[in-house]
C-alpha cells in the first residue's frame, strides 16, 4: 500500500497514521475497536491517492459516523475538529486522557438531568475549557467546575447528584440495582440501558434463573417453576382449574418466585464476594425482597419496580414486542393477559405497602429512564451523606 500524505490548512504535510485518527475518534466516545475499525475503512477508501486534505479525511469519516451512528456523531466529530485542541486532562498516576463530550453527556444524563439542559451543558462546559483551560485541567479542577456549571443551570440537588457518582466511583462500594414488574413493561430494556449509562457489566434475569432450575427440578418435584409467571397458579391445585382466583394467581407466583429468589440471593452473595456492581431484573423480584436482602452496609441497594398505568399501553408493549423478539409471540401474553394485569396489581400493592419506587413506562415517549435515573442518583447521595457523617 502506498504511503499517504494528509495536506493540513497550513499547507503542512504529514503522513497519514491510523492510530492519530483513531485516538481522534475515541475522544468522541467510540471504543477502540470501533475508532480503528472506521480509520483503516478511511485508510482503505483514500488509499488510491498519494495526498489529501484533511479536510477530505473528515468528510469521510462524517459520512461512516452518520451510517453507523446517526448525524449527532457526525456532527460532533465535525465540532471537535473545527474546534480548539482537545482539553487535556491530568491526574496523577493515570494514563494521558482528554476530555469527552460524550462521556460527561452520559454522566450528566445518569444524574437525572433533562434533555434539554443536558445539551446546553455539555456545550457550555466544552467552550468554558477551551477558552479557559487549552493547557489543560486537573481532574478535581474539572469536577469541580462541572458541579458549579450544573448548580448554575440545574440547581443544586443536580450538582449533588453529580459530586455523589464521582465519590462513588473514587471508592470500593458497590451498587445493586433491583428491578422487578409484571411480563412486558420494559425491564430487560431498562436494565440493558442502565448498564450501559453505568458502566455495569454484570446483570441477571430471573427468566434464566428459572430456566436453569426447570432443568434441575422436574415438574414433578416443582410443577410451578414449569409455568409463566402468570399461569403458576395452574400448580396451585393438583388438577388445575380453567380459572384463576386472586389467591391462586398470588399463591402460585410466590412459590415460583421462592424458589427463584435462593438463585438471586446466590448471585448477590458472590457479587459482593467479588466486589462488583449489578443489575438484577424480572417479574421474580418481588417488593419484598428487598426486606430479606442481608448484604454489607456499605451495599447500595436500589429496588424499583416498573409498571404500565393503561392496559392499552401494556397491550401496545405486547404487540411491539412481536416486531423487537418475534421468538417470544405475543399471543401468549394477550390470551393470558388478564393474568398478568391482575399480577401487576398484587406488584404494585406490595410495592407501596414495603414503599419501594414505581416507575410508569409510558407508551410513547415519556420519561422512565429520567426517573428512573433519578431515583437511583437520589440512592447514591443518601448512601454517600450517610458515610461521610
Amino acid at each position: 500500500m502506498s504511503r499517504l500524505n494528509v495536506i493540513h490548512p497550513d499547507g503542512d504535510s504529514a503522513p497519514f497514521l491510523r492510530g492519530v485518527l483513531t485516538r481522534s475518534l475515541q475522544k468522541v466516545g467510540l471504543t477502540f475497536n470501533e475508532a480503528y475499525d472506521i480509520a483503516s475503512t478511511v485508510r482503505d477508501e483514500l488509499a488510491a491517492d498519494e495526498e489529501i486534505t484533511s479536510d477530505a479525511i473528515t468528510e469521510a469519516v462524517s459520512k461512516i459516523l452518520h451510517e453507523q451512528s446517526g448525524p449527532e456523531m457526525a456532527e460532533r466529530y465535525r465540532l471537535t475538529k473545527a474546534g480548539p485542541a482537545w482539553i487535556q486532562i491530568n491526574e496523577k498516576d493515570r494514563d494521558k486522557m482528554w476530555f469527552s463530550r460524550t462521556i460527561f453527556r452520559h454522566r450528566l444524563e445518569i444524574c437525572g438531568i433533562p434533555e434539554g439542559l443536558v445539551e446546553g451543558l455539555v456545550r457550555d462546559t466544552h467552550e468554558r475549557l477551551t477558552r479557559d483551560y487549552s493547557r489543560g485541567i486537573e481532574r478535581h479542577e474539572l469536577h469541580e467546575l462541572s458541579c458549579k456549571m450544573v448548580e448554575r443551570d440545574a440547581g443544586a440537588l443536580f450538582a449533588d447528584y453529580l459530586d455523589a457518582w464521582h465519590r462513588l466511583r473514587q471508592s470500593n462500594r458497590t451498587l445493586v440495582i433491583l428491578i422487578g414488574g409484571a411480563p412486558g413493561v420494559g425491564k430487560s430494556h431498562a436494565a440493558s440501558l442502565l448498564a450501559s449509562r453505568l458502566n455495569i457489566s454484570r446483570t441477571a434475569s430471573t427468566d434464566m434463573f428459572r430456566e436453569v432450575m426447570r432443568s434441575l427440578r422436574p415438574r414433578e418435584i416443582a410443577p410451578e417453576l414449569h409455568y409463566s409467571s402468570f399461569e403458576a397458579w395452574k400448580a396451585v391445585n393438583d388438577t388445575p382449574s380453567n380459572t384463576y382466583t386472586t389467591d391462586t394467581l398470588k399463591t402460585g407466583f410466590n412459590r415460583q418466585a421462592d424458589q427463584i429468589q435462593v438463585a438471586v440471593h446466590a448471585l448477590l452473595a458472590r457479587s459482593q464476594h467479588e466486589q462488583f456492581s449489578t443489575i438484577i431484573e424480572g417479574v421474580h423480584v418481588r417488593p419484598s425482597v428487598v426486606k430479606d436482602l442481608t448484604l454489607p452496609s456499605d451495599t447500595i441497594v436500589v429496588p424499583l419496580l416498573i409498571a404500565a398505568n393503561r392496559e392499552k399501553t401494556l397491550k401496545t408493549f405486547f404487540r411491539g414486542r412481536a416486531i423487537s423478539a418475534p421468538r417470544r409471540g405475543r399471543k401468549h401474553y394477550l390470551d393470558n393477559f388478564s393474568a398478568i394485569w391482575d399480577l401487576q396489581s398484587l406488584l404494585l400493592n406490595e410495592a407501596e405497602t414495603h414503599d419501594i419506587p414505581i416507575v410508569i413506562n409510558e407508551a410513547e415517549g415519556g420519561n422512565m429512564m429520567t426517573r428512573m435515573y433519578s431515583l437511583i442518583s437520589s440512592a447514591v447521595l443518601k448512601a454517600s451523606s450517610d458515610s461521610s457523617d
